[in-house]
Formats: structure tokens, sequence, C-alpha cells
């Protein structure tokens, strides 16, 4: 599908682009100069190029916009179920260890830790807020709540419903 706009630059940018020419070819031969045909030809092509080239900008965005993922709360809902019936991965005391003892570089007082259906990943819960925590890699990373996975923030919203 073809925006309605593009595609009236293309044609215009082309008809300013033909009647300069036409245009020029009168101008020039009323005055017999050169320099006149040249420089109104060169006018008309100048305008009709930009609006061509304004055409084309469009048409690259609605392209580039097309194959950007769409983020619907439908399509968010829908990939929120794939987790919610999933039970929770096992800790081991290894990996509670792991946490603790990386946490307390932090000062971060742990009231809860809860797995998550994804491995390696753990929802921490302190006084103040609760944040991911990926355990696989070399170093654990810290998720801030804004930037957790689809799936595991739906999985979350109904851990905690029930």
């Amino acid at each position: 599908m073809q925006n309605q706009i593009g595609a009236v630059l293309k044609i215009v940018g082309g008809t300013v682009i033909g009647l300069g020419l036409f245009l020029a070819i009168v101008a020039g031969s009323e005055s017999e100069s050169f320099v006149v045909f040249f420089s109104g030809f060169l006018v008309s092509l100048v305008v009709g190029m930009v609006l061509i080239g304004l055409s084309e900008i469009i048409r690259l965005l609605e392209v580039i916009n097309g194959n950007i993922p769409k983020r619907h709360k439908k399509i968010t809902m829908s990939s929120n179920d794939t987790l919610v019936d999933e039970p929770s991965q096992p800790i081991s005391t290894k990996e509670e260890d792991d946490i603790r003892s990386f946490l307390q570089k932090y000062d971060v007082e742990i009231e809860k830790i809860i797995p998550t259906p994804k491995e390696d990943f753990f929802i921490i819960k302190t006084s103040a807020r609760y944040f991911l925590i990926e355990m696989g890699g070399f170093t654990p990373k810290i998720i801030n709540e804004d930037k957790w996975p689809e799936e595991l923030a739906g999985w979350f919203q109904h851990y905690n419903q029930q």
C-alpha cells in the first residue's frame, strides 16, 4: 500500500520537471538565449527532484514502520500466557547463596527470593520494591522493573494475584 501523499508528491515532482522543460524551451526560444533555457530548466529540475525525493523518504519511512514489531496490549497478554501456567524453576542453595552474597555488595536487604519459570531468573522482594536478577552468564545482572521481559512481567502479575 502506497501512501497517498507520497504518490501525489511524486506526480507533482514529475509534472514540475515536465512543465519546467516546456516553459524553458518556450522562454529560451523567445529570448534566443541558451542561458534562459538552461536556468529555467535547472530550477524546475531541482524543485521536481526535491519533491520526488520527499516522496521516496515517505515511502522508506512506511517500509521502516511496517518492519517495526507492534507492541499492543493484546500481543503482550498472549505472550504472557505462555509462562502463566508454568511452574517455577527450583532454586538451589548455591544459587540462593550467590544471590545473597551478590546483593550484599549493594546493601540490599532481601525479604524474599521468588524463583520464576525462566531458568536463571529470580525476582527479589525488598521492603521498598521488586527487581529481577539474572544469574546466567559470568556475573549476575540486576534488571529494573521497567526492563523486565514481557512474559516474566505477565507471570509475576499472575503470581501476585494468587
